[in-house]
């Protein structure tokens, strides 16, 4: 590459968005898009995302600056919730007020952490080619060129921006038109590792004196998990300042790895933003209580923001259940496991089902070796593929020493006896929530543990309270294995809105099932 072919590859592409000089007055984009998302890491079968939200938005953005203001309505299916909120982003400063939680709806007005900021902004920069291009475009931008893309697709050259801290971004540009085709990124995915991102761009159409698309679809790897479509999209060559305004907004500080994660995770993060989970969970670091608590003998929970890891004491060893989250979270949480019976390793972990929340930390549990990892059946493929998967953009412990890890399928139950003379039985069970699904039954305690089929509550539930037949499906399961059980412990906690409650008896379950 030469600075002439890179000169020529840039005014190609800028002319065929309407010219430098119409670029460099655009100031500000508006769209307004309605669309679907659809995550990677939940759904039946890893092979299959599952739908999380229909959604409108309308996006006013700075094209030059860290400002943004965006209005969001969504329909949620996880948990069936009418999302309407408005998030302003301006530098490192955020406000959101509306509904933008899906496991409670009361409307919030609050200021919101700069790497929300940051990870909105980065979102913004992949799907808004105006926005990508202007960067190129600055004086001192690393930009580099391949002068052909290779593709099939009458793909023309391939740019690329670096930006400090930030995986680099590859834009494909179409030979005949120049226009840019797509926009490919590899991020890091808990726990997959490096995923490929690529943004696609059609029906491009003049708004103004520039090309804008009106189409906007993101695969990660292979799987098709957001499309939008642009009813309406405009510039301007003015910016009114009061659109980024949020009152007096104050900066809320980001970790160095909150920060991190923001950018070169964005798209794992709005998997969870478009679902209606709160920028999932604010990046949570650490368990809410300084070392595990007690449930029986030999039983503990390690007790997380939202997730739950439960350890129990076998003979010569321990064995965990769920390695929540990603690596950062999972460190924090592993050290408690370790902690929770000194001088016992921990060579057994349980997985409930393949869901990214609650198996983004496995391969942080696997890094100091010797580890078993029992999984339904169906998903066996799938952890073995995490666990070998490539991790560069984000290298953890595994990455940089890797350890051999087995895992085992249960195709119908395992058992194995505790340190106290009793068992712990692994039961894959029917649930309309994963194929893969198991719960963990430990007889010293008369207690089972689950995720996601039930959240145990701090008082009785209303009859019939529950997701789908999900809470029904564990209480059946719970029956038909003739299991003797007065407690149920959650993978998450359950709440009044004032009180939180990790355990709960087995009749408060019952009456979810609507029994």
């Amino acid at each position: 590459m030469t600075k002439t072919e890179l000169a020529t590859a840039l005014e190609k592409l800028a002319d065929a968005l309407g010219g430098r000089a119409a670029l460099e007055a655009v100031a500000v984009e508006r769209t307004v898009a309605t669309g679907w998302r659809r995550h990677p890491g939940w759904g039946i079968d890893p092979a299959k995302p599952e739908l999380v939200a229909d959604f409108t938005a309308t996006l006013e953005l700075d094209v030059a600056g860290p400002r943004y203001r965006w209005a969001h309505q969504a329909k949620t299916y996880l948990v069936p919730t009418e999302l309407d909120y408005v998030e302003i982003g301006n530098g490192s400063r955020g406000h959101v007020s509306g509904v933008d939680f899906m496991f409670d709806t009361r409307p919030v007005d609050t200021d919101i952490p700069s790497w929300r900021v940051a990870a909105r902004l980065r979102h913004f920069d992949l799907t808004s080619p105006l926005r990508l291009v202007r960067k190129m475009l600055a004086p001192g931008a690393d930009v580099t060129v391949e002068r052909d893309g290779g593709g099939d697709g009458g793909e023309g050259a391939v740019l690329t921006l670096r930006e400090f801290g930030r995986p680099p971004v590859r834009l494909t540009v179409a030979a005949a038109t120049g226009l840019p085709v797509s926009v490919d990124v590899t991020e890091e995915h808990s726990p997959l590792g490096d995923a490929a991102v690529r943004v696609a761009f059609d029906d491009f159409r003049r708004a103004s004196g520039v090309l804008l698309p009106f189409r906007v679809d993101i695969t990660i790897g292979d799987l098709h998990v957001h499309s939008e479509t642009r009813t309406e999209a405009t510039v301007g060559e003015s910016v009114d300042d009061a659109l980024f305004e949020s009152g007096e907004a104050k900066i809320v500080d980001s970790t160095v790895e909150q920060a991190a994660y923001a950018l070169h995770s964005t798209e794992w993060i709005m998997n969870y933003v478009y679902s209606g989970v709160r920028f999932y969970f604010d990046l949570q670091t650490a368990p809410v209580t300084p070392e595990p608590v007690d449930l029986a003998p030999g039983v503990k929970l390690v007790i997380g923001p939202s997730h739950n890891t439960l350890v129990v004491e076998l003979p010569d060893r321990l064995l965990a259940v769920e390695s929540p989250m990603y690596d950062d979270y999972s460190r924090a949480a592993l050290a408690q496991v370790k902690r929770a019976f000194p001088g016992k390793p921990l060579h057994e972990l349980v997985c409930t089902h393949f869901h990214y929340d609650h198996v983004g930390g496995v391969r942080e549990f696997a890094a100091d070796g010797d580890l078993t990892v029992h999984v339904g059946t169906p998903s066996v493929a799938f952890f073995q593929r995490a666990l070998s998967a490539p991790h560069e953009v984000d290298p953890d412990r595994l990455a940089t020493g890797p350890v051999k890890t087995t895992v085992r399928g249960i195709a119908d139950t395992l058992t194995f006896d505790t340190a106290g003379g009793g068992t712990v039985a692994v039961h894959r069970i029917v649930s309309d929530h994963a194929d893969d699904m198991v719960i963990v039954y430990v007889s010293s305690g008369k207690l089972v543990f689950n995720s996601d089929l039930w959240n145990p509550t701090p008082a009785p539930p209303a009859p019939g309270d529950q997701r789908g037949r999900l809470a029904t499906q564990l209480y059946d399961a719970i029956q038909a294995l003739g299991l003797d059980v007065d407690t149920v412990v959650g993978g998450h906690r359950g709440s009044d809105g004032t009180t939180w409650a990790h355990a709960a008896p087995l009749e408060y379950l019952k009456r979810a099932a609507g029994y």
